[in-house]
């Protein structure tokens, strides 16, 4: 099989509010203090995600 015929899997740039407090391994209060203290979230409609980069880079800084 011809790798043009795979459907490509796209990585995923952000994670929801749930997957940054797993990739983080912190609770939700924790993750509402640190968007507090500046971690940078976007919102898409209703949901509230994170950039994958933002976390990586929250995490070097600190």
């Amino acid at each position: 099989m011809d790798n043009q015929d795979k459907p490509q899997k796209l990585e995923r740039i952000f994670y929801t509010f749930l997957e940054a407090q797993e990739f983080l391994g912190i609770s939700h209060q924790t993750l509402y203090r640190l968007m507090k203290d500046g971690l940078q979230s976007h919102k898409i409609g209703k949901k509230r995600v994170f950039l994958k980069e933002d976390l990586v880079e929250w995490i070097k800084r600190h």
